[in-house]
């Protein structure tokens, strides 16, 4: 059995991208893993792509929906298929440090106090420019979940025993965005301990577009997923009614500039 199951969901991704990423997994440091590759009903040649790769390396398991379903419908099937004690997340469109699942396996192995573990992000373009960082608490509480996801979902390395929930990742019947933000509070809450590691383990591709993706209703959901998290870790909604409120006030900011505020006045 791999010690790692690396959890790599795919829709429509752009092949380059889908290169840079499979490959920065492929050329880990760290080599007891299986890569779960997740098409979730691409309509574009990410097919021959993956297949590609399928090839030549055996630790990729790769599997196929017909029909487009959503995040979280992919992310609790691999969470089901996965084989390894640990389960890494990694997405298709950014690169991971060659070391990172090295540092975030050895880390969960001497301390079994801490349920998951993730790090820092650099953040690079569409030409894989680095333009910024982002920076994460090294051990966040309750209290860090008000301004913002304390973790970098992207980096994350779980104790596959933490997400033994039926559908970790929320019913694939109402799939919304905000699902990695309500796990994150639903396992806190659990008294399930997270750590950042103070490393960059991840380059994170994130753009103007990244925000334009954005829609009133997710934003109205998200509200809903505060409210209900912060409630969970003990913490009095109404007292903290800006944060839960948040995500509606952002969505009114033009696409420039949140982007600005988040990474900087990069545009």
């Amino acid at each position: 059995m791999p010690a790692v199951s690396v959890l790599f969901p795919v829709y429509n991704c752009e092949n380059t991208y889908l290169r840079k990423a499979i490959e920065s997994m492929l050329n880990q440091s760290f080599d007891d893993f299986e890569l779960i590759i997740f098409d979730d009903g691409s309509t574009t040649d990410v097919k021959s792509i993956i297949e590609d790769y399928l090839e030549v390396d055996p630790r990729i398991v790769y599997i196929r929906e017909e029909l487009h379903h959503g995040l979280a419908y992919g992310l609790n099937a691999m969470v089901a298929l996965s084989k390894g004690k640990y389960l890494a997340r990694m997405d298709a469109d950014d690169i991971s440090a060659p070391y990172r699942l090295e540092k975030e396996f050895t880390f969960l192995e001497e301390h079994p106090e801490y349920g998951f573990v993730g790090g820092n992000l650099v953040l690079i373009d569409d030409d894989d420019n680095v333009y910024g960082a982002r920076k994460y608490p090294e051990k966040p509480d309750e209290k860090d979940f008000l301004k913002f996801q304390p973790y970098a979902h992207p980096t994350i390395m779980f104790r596959k025993s933490v997400l033994n929930m039926e559908n970790p990742y929320g019913s694939p019947d109402r799939p919304r965005r905000g699902e990695d933000y309500e796990l994150f509070m639903n396992l806190t809450a659990a008294g399930v301990r997270g750590y950042n590691l103070q490393e960059n383990l991840l380059y994170y591709r994130e753009t103007i577009n990244s925000y334009k993706r954005r829609t009133l209703t997710d934003q109205v959901a998200e509200v809903t997923i505060r409210w209900n998290g912060f409630k969970k870790m003990g913490l009095n909604p109404w007292r903290e009614i800006g944060y839960v409120v948040k995500p509606i006030a952002v969505w009114m900011v033009p696409d420039k500039i949140a982007f600005n505020i988040r990474n900087g006045s990069r545009a």
